[in-house]
């Protein structure tokens, strides 16, 4: 199973559960070198709506990989197994507090991190883009935007959706005022590959759209942030 880096891809917003950016989806799959690919969806965060679920399905069905789901919201029996067995694990977007709370609640922090370490790829979008960190700009913390606890796998802090302005202010304010640690902006439409906990690659879907890094300074262009390192 596994690969020889461990690898996360956030994405900022958009993907197959928006019927957009299928570019983003075949970034997401290329990423893993394996022949026959178990390719797992968690849709904790909507509370396991069905309409994603079965977009989920209709959308990736065209790529030769095995797809299959797992509704936490209903039991968290089997679910170590499940996740073991893949090999990329995509989360879906929604109520980012919701979504951590139910993993917090059934112990399931750790066996994220297990799956990680063992090469497991992790991916997903909006709120699987950003549970990964260490801190997280939120709209589920009561109204406006506000700092989230992730779950610590990547350093620093993360957006999704930068592309909205007030979003993109809020979280340079933030940053700013040492609320959050400096981090990552994604805007809708854009990936960003970390291998090993840096980030490597940015993956465009939509023009005029990018991901960026972000300290109490300077708002820079997350490429020109990577090639500098």
């Amino acid at each position: 199973m596994g690969q020889n880096h461990k690898k996360i891809i956030a994405i900022g917003g958009g993907g197959f559960t928006h019927r957009s950016d299928e570019v983003l989806d075949k970034f997401v799959i290329d990423q893993c070198k394996k022949k026959n690919i178990n390719f797992g969806f968690l849709q904790t965060a909507s509370e396991d709506n069905k309409d994603k679920i079965k977009l989920f399905y209709s959308e990736l069905d065209k790529y030769n990989i095995q797809l299959s789901h797992f509704e936490l919201c209903s039991s968290s029996n089997g679910f170590e197994e499940w996740l073991m067995a893949q090999d990329i694990i995509y989360i879906g977007g929604g109520n980012t507090k919701f979504m951590i709370k139910v993993w917090e609640d059934n112990n399931l922090i750790k066996l994220f991190k297990d799956a990680y370490n063992s090469g497991i790829i992790l991916s997903g979008i909006s709120a699987g883009a950003v549970c990964w960190f260490d801190w997280i700009l939120s709209d589920s913390v009561g109204p406006g935007y506000n700092p989230l606890r992730g779950i610590n796998i990547l350093s620093g802090s993360c957006t999704p959706h930068s592309s909205v302005s007030e979003r993109m202010s809020q979280y340079q304010a933030d940053i700013k005022n040492s609320k959050l640690p400096p981090g990552i902006a994604i805007d809708d439409g854009v990936a960003v590959l970390f291998v090993d906990g840096s980030a490597k690659k940015v993956c465009t879907a939509r023009n005029g759209c990018d991901a960026y890094f972000i300290d109490k300074n300077s708002k820079i262009s997350l490429n020109e942030y990577i090639n500098k390192l």
